[in-house]
C-alpha cells in the first residue's frame, strides 16, 4: 500500500517544483523586459560617459542573474529529495493512524477482517475433509465382547459300583 501511494506522491512533488520553475521563468522574463525598457529610456536621457557606467551595471546585473539561476537550480536539487522524504514520512504516519482507525471501526461495526475470513475458510475445509472421509469404525459398548467366563469345570465322573 505504501508503495502505491509513494508512486502517486512523486508526480505531486514534481508538479510543485514545475510550478515553482514556471514562476521563476515568468519572473525572469518580466525582469528582463523591465531591464530592456529601463536601459532604453536611460540611454535617451543620460550622456555617453554615463552610458558606459550603465553598460557595466547591466553586465553586472546579467552576472547576478546567472548566479541566481545557478543557485536556484542547486537549491531545487537539494530541496526535491527533502520534499519527497517529507511526503513519504507523512504518508507513513497517516497510514498508521488510518489503519488503527479502520481496525477500530471494523471491530465496532462487527465486520469480519480478511484474516478472520481466511481462518474460517480453513476451518470449513478441515470440517469438509472430516465429513468426506470414510468414517472410522467406532467401538460401541454393544460391539465390545465381554470376556468369556471360564468354562465350568466338570468333576471327573468315576463310577463306582458297589
Amino acid at each position: 500500500m505504501a508503495k502505491k501511494k509513494m508512486a502517486r506522491r512523486k508526480p505531486e512533488t514534481r508538479t510543485v517544483l514545475a510550478r515553482l520553475q514556471g514562476n521563476l521563468k515568468t519572473l525572469q522574463r518580466d525582469t528582463e523586459a523591465l531591464l530592456r525598457r529601463a536601459r532604453k529610456q536611460a540611454t535617451q536621457i543620460i550622456p555617453r560617459d554615463q552610458q558606459r557606467s550603465l553598460e557595466r551595471l547591466v553586465s553586472q546585473a546579467r552576472r547576478i542573474r546567472t548566479d541566481v539561476e545557478k543557485r536556484v537550480r542547486q537549491t531545487a536539487k537539494r530541496v526535491e529529495p527533502r520534499i519527497e522524504r517529507f511526503f513519504a514520512a507523512l504518508e507513513k504516519q497517516a497510514e498508521k493512524r488510518l489503519e488503527r482507525l479502520v481496525v477500530r471501526l471494523v471491530w465496532r461495526m462487527g465486520l469480519v477482517t480478511q484474516k478472520e475470513v481466511r481462518g474460517l475458510s480453513q476451518r470449513i475445509r478441515q470440517l469438509e475433509q472430516r465429513v468426506t472421509r470414510p468414517p472410522m469404525p467406532r467401538r460401541t459398548p454393544a460391539m465390545r465382547t465381554p470376556p468369556s467366563p471360564p468354562a465350568p469345570e466338570t468333576a471327573p465322573t468315576t463310577s463306582t459300583e458297589s
